[in-house]
């Protein structure tokens, strides 16, 4: 679901609750997955605040990555993409001053089409164990 249809499934699940509707037969008529506190919380902001008060207004970590640093792990993950995902984070600390977590910067090498192959580690052959 788009951030927008999002907000219209909020709004029309908390103009249904409004009108006297079980929370969850408006959550269910809205197509809104949440939890009775949840949507209770909701209803006590829109209430309080209107549709403002619905509004998701996280970003998450993908605004750490602005384009310049997309830009830079662009052009260097295409001149070594072997390049670990730890020392492209050390560069980029070095060079932009963010602290962009392995996971986060995995998602972006994986986004650009640019994923280094899992190293498998090889079992270790010990003494055989008995059953």
């Amino acid at each position: 679901m788009e951030k927008e249809q999002k907000q219209a499934a909020k709004v029309q699940m908390m103009e249904l609750m409004q009108t006297g509707h079980h929370w969850q037969e408006a959550a269910t008529q809205a197509g809104v997955q949440a939890s009775r506190s949840t949507a209770y919380r909701w209803w006590q902001a829109y209430r309080s605040h209107g549709e403002k008060a619905l509004q998701d207004g996280r970003h998450g970590h993908p605004a750490k990555a602005r384009e310049p640093v997309l830009a830079w792990l662009e052009s260097t993950d295409g001149q070594a993409p072997q390049t670990s995902s730890r020392q492209v984070q050390a560069q980029v600390e070095e060079r932009f001053g963010l602290r962009i977590s392995i996971t986060h910067l995995n998602r972006l090498r994986a986004a650009q089409g640019r994923v280094r192959p899992a190293r498998r580690k090889e079992k270790k052959s010990g003494s055989p164990r008995m059953v």
